[in-house]
């Protein structure tokens, strides 16, 4: 960081006059800038797989205030102490449902966000992997 700026790494210009033999400087830097696209690319579906949860759960929690509001008042309505124990319990088994397929519904979710998200990667460490091919050339042999 120079001046409080934050500087971008810029492989090519770091490459810039090195001779390595056998290396392709070219092909390192464009590889390089490839695994940053890729990494950009993974942190933006990361960013909206958590967005994704986020809403959900934020919906969630509306729904089951909403529920617990319509609980209150089934259970004033009840009347007697038998018909509100047996509005408890139906309500506290609706309620364990809910929550179960919440958790689901959440935990699917997460696994959609991480697959992509760890795709984008996979993605790009195979092509990287066959990238070293054009990086590392054969020396021409002169007999």
């Amino acid at each position: 960081m120079a001046n409080g700026s934050t500087a971008y790494f810029d492989a090519g210009r770091l490459l810039e006059g090195l001779d390595v033999p056998g290396v392709n400087l070219d092909a390192v830097a464009a590889s390089q800038r490839k695994n940053v696209d890729a990494i950009t690319k993974s942190g933006e579906l990361a960013l909206d797989g958590a967005r994704a949860i986020a809403k959900r759960q934020s919906e969630m929690v509306s729904e089951s205030t909403e529920e617990f509001s319509e609980a209150v008042r089934a259970l004033v309505a009840a009347g007697s102490f038998e018909t509100a124990a047996v509005t408890m319990a139906e309500l506290a088994k609706s309620n364990y449902q809910k929550t179960l397929a919440n958790l689901w519904e959440l935990g699917e979710l997460a696994t959609k966000a991480n697959s992509k998200t760890l795709g984008v990667i996979n993605k790009r460490v195979a092509a990287g992997l066959d990238e070293v091919k054009t990086i590392v050339s054969r020396p021409t042999s002169t007999s």
